[in-house]
């Protein structure tokens, strides 16, 4: 059977230096890795060039879903060929109203990039195929260009416009438009309008989105009754259109302000120009173009009146602040990527970056929870801040931090983006169940589609302060993505995550006691405060079954047999189990669902429906003392995934996972062996450098604990294992 093109026994071999990688929707350039931090791989967006630190085993975690398991290349262009083998391409815009000219054009520029990459490929099984001695890949690429008689510029040109629309013949074409297609004779006053519509009542964040039809008679009705036909234009604004005069008349759209009241002053009143509706059938082709292809819309709308234009109709977050009328309204997620290495107490070697996910209230501002996870953000992220964030904070006293955090409570509205780790059958149980059937409030779920917004300036300003403070306050801090400062950073990290954790909730609580000039000089506890005079919110008791509800929803169901419950290859068992129900009064086996860890799948969480029935324990990992060992999901895929490539069974994977945790307590002993040595011979002066190596040599051997069977598991993930332990 052929292999996944990036399994995980291939994955060593493809994290390399200029390779590329497509992962969680996006491209990246594999950069040079830090012999320093081996467990952390540097990688660059391919789009916007900017810097990201992901850690290694994230990588190889991702391969449990075949839909989310990274692709691997060596340039962008099979990289493109291999996602569209692995992955389907988005739906393509419908032909119609594309001209044949630039359908004919797109299959041309699409011909040409076939010939040059066939050439490409050929060449490098038969060195005499372009008929000149290459020495270069870009001579090489030259040679192929000049064959296939298309100019190295337009090449480029060509794989980049190919790149950014995934190959699609018809979004090549359409992108063909010239720059003024079906603008030219439309008014920059009408452009604005129709822009600002489409923005806020449309593309905007609405429950409802109205159809093309009864949009236009909306736009009509505002022209003919609240602007008087009138509308700012930018061609008498000069270089900057005033944010002031279109939030005004934005005001007037929404029956806030009387359109008099812009007309009665005259330094606003000679920036407006008179302006008609313009057709239907132009508005719903321009409509069509702006939904189809969202980016160009973007594009468009910050081409004409600037980022910060786009920025005021599409910061989701400041648009509910002046919504929100009371506290819990409106809670926003947000996730951050610490800008600090820290490191593990066992070793105080490996290095780590931690993720903080808040949650924040719109109308107060405050941080209503917040959870730090080494994990990438994920289901855990939200259901552990949400647990977070429901109940009084209770850990300020224990870890002796003065100041109040007075806010919790159930959101009503909590708005996710639309990434794939928010949308999960758990987080829409937790959701449901946390309302215990109309007792209390549940939580309704609010994706933003894409495109359509993004937090706002005063998320980006939290995260930007707590940046700052990390910066200048603590080891390890991360001052930039150079080379020589990640080293640095390395060199001096030697936090810990309870640290880490002491020193965010201790900010959190200076955030929360700061006044805040947009909340009138109030700090965001006394705004909470304010808000919440008639009476806290009512939130249940904290059981151990309603704690149990905030971990990951195992998928699918599961029935006790004789031998327990079956999940993970293992074989969950418990008293609560063995006493629990098997056949219903129908006589039909009962489904139990169940809620685990990905931390720790030693133990599972097991109900009937919503009912908790009891904990139980894998029985293959029980220690001596009957205490189950913590074992994670993505050692488990790992340890499964080398058992079969060695060709055992699928069970045997238990004796790689058993050897796995062997070989990690050796080569910490060796590890911390090492580095006693190391530190006696720091009070020795040492002349020559053979007598350090000499002494490094006399350390206890970095033996394989490995059995002959399996003596190849250095391949995959123990590649980077050794060489962090080592």
């Amino acid at each position: 059977m052929a292999r996944h093109p990036s399994s995980p026994s291939s994955i060593d071999n493809r994290l390399r230096p200029d390779w590329y990688m497509f992962w969680q929707g996006r491209r990246y350039r594999i950069l040079s890795q830090d012999k320093n931090t081996p467990m952390i791989m540097h990688l660059e967006d391919v789009v916007d060039c900017l810097p990201r630190a992901v850690r290694v085993e994230d990588i190889f975690i991702s391969q449990q879903d075949e839909a989310s398991a990274p692709i691997f290349a060596p340039t962008l262009e099979s990289l493109d060929r291999a996602i569209q083998r692995v992955t389907p391409l988005p739906n393509g815009a419908p032909t119609k109203g594309i001209p044949e000219h630039l359908l004919k054009r797109a299959d041309k520029i699409l011909a040409k990039l076939q010939k040059v990459e066939d050439l490409l490929a050929a060449q490098q099984n038969d060195p005499t195929v372009l008929g000149v001695e290459l020495t270069s890949y870009t001579d090489t690429l030259k040679a192929a260009c000049q064959k296939a008689n298309v100019g190295l510029t337009a090449y480029y040109s060509y794989r980049n416009r190919c790149q950014q629309y995934f190959g699609d013949r018809v979004a090549i074409a359409a992108s063909l438009h010239r720059s003024t297609y079906r603008q030219s004779k439309m008014s920059k006053a009408q452009l604005h309008f129709i822009d600002t519509f489409i923005t806020r009542y449309y593309a905007g964040h609405r429950t409802i989105r109205p159809t093309p039809s009864y949009l236009y008679d909306l736009a009509e009705s505002a022209l003919d009754h609240h602007t008087h036909k009138r509308w700012i234009d930018p061609e008498k604004c000069g270089k900057d259109i005033p944010p002031n005069v279109v939030a005004e008349l934005c005001k007037v759209l929404d029956e806030e302000l009387p359109m008099q009241a812009i007309l009665n002053n005259p330094e606003k009143e000679c920036l407006l120009s008179t302006i008609e509706m313009p057709s239907k059938s132009w508005l719903f082709n321009y409509l069509h173009w702006f939904e189809s292809y969202p980016d160009h819309g973007r594009d468009l709308v910050i081409a004409r009146y600037g980022r910060d234009a786009w920025e005021r109709e599409h910061m989701v977050f400041d648009t509910f602040v002046a919504k929100a009328i009371f506290p819990l309204q409106y809670v926003f997620a947000d996730h951050y990527l610490l800008d600090v290495f820290t490191v593990d107490e066992a070793t105080r070697s490996k290095l780590s970056r931690l993720w903080l996910t808040v949650l924040i209230d719109a109308y107060s501002r405050c941080i209503l929870g917040m959870v730090l996870l080494y994990e990438a953000p994920c289901i855990e992220s939200i259901q552990t801040a949400l647990l977070h964030a429901i109940w009084p904070k209770t850990s300020l006293t224990h870890l002796k931090i003065d100041g109040e955090w007075v806010c919790f409570g159930i959101p009503q509205q909590l708005f996710l983006d639309n990434a794939w780790a928010h949308h999960s059958h758990s987080l829409e149980n937790v959701a449901r169940v946390i309302g215990q059937n109309g007792k209390f409030s549940s939580i309704d779920l609010v994706y933003r589609p894409p495109y359509k917004g993004r937090y706002g300036a005063l998320i980006e300003r939290f995260f930007g302060n707590l940046s700052k403070r990390i910066k200048q306050e603590l080891p390890g801090a991360i001052l930039s993505s150079e080379p020589k400062h990640l080293r640095a950073a390395a060199k001096q990290a030697c936090l810990l995550y309870d640290d880490i954790s002491r020193y965010l909730q201790r900010f959190i609580v200076e955030y929360q006691n700061t006044p805040h000039s947009e909340l009138e000089d109030m700090t965001p506890n006394q705004k909470w405060l304010e808000g919440m005079q008639g009476g806290l919110p009512k939130v249940p008791t904290l059981t151990p079954k309603l704690r149990r509800q905030f971990l990951r929803m195992g998928k699918g169901t599961r029935q006790i047999l004789p031998v327990g419950i079956c999940a993970f290859g293992f074989h969950y068992w418990s008293p609560e189990i063995a006493a629990a129900e098997r056949i219903d009064e129908e006589l039909k086996p009962i489904e139990y669902s169940f809620r685990y860890d990905p931390s720790d799948i030693s133990t599972l969480a097991i109900f009937r429906e919503d009912d908790f029935v009891g904990d139980a324990h894998a029985k293959e990992l029980l220690r001596a003392d009957g205490t189950p060992r913590p074992t994670s999901l993505w050692e488990r895929e790992l340890a499964k995934q080398l058992a079969q490539k060695d060709g055992g069974e699928s069970k045997d994977w238990l004796h790689y996972l058993n050897e796995s945790h062997a070989l990690h307590k050796q080569r910490a002993r060796e590890k911390r062996a090492l580095q006693r040595k190391r530190k006696e011979l720091a009070f020795t002066p040492v002349e020559d450098s053979s007598v350090l190596e000499e002494a490094c040599l006399q350390a206890p051997p970095m033996q394989d604990v490995l059995s002959s069977k399996t003596g190849q598991y250095n391949d995959a993930y123990t590649e980077y294992l050794a060489a962090f332990e080592s």
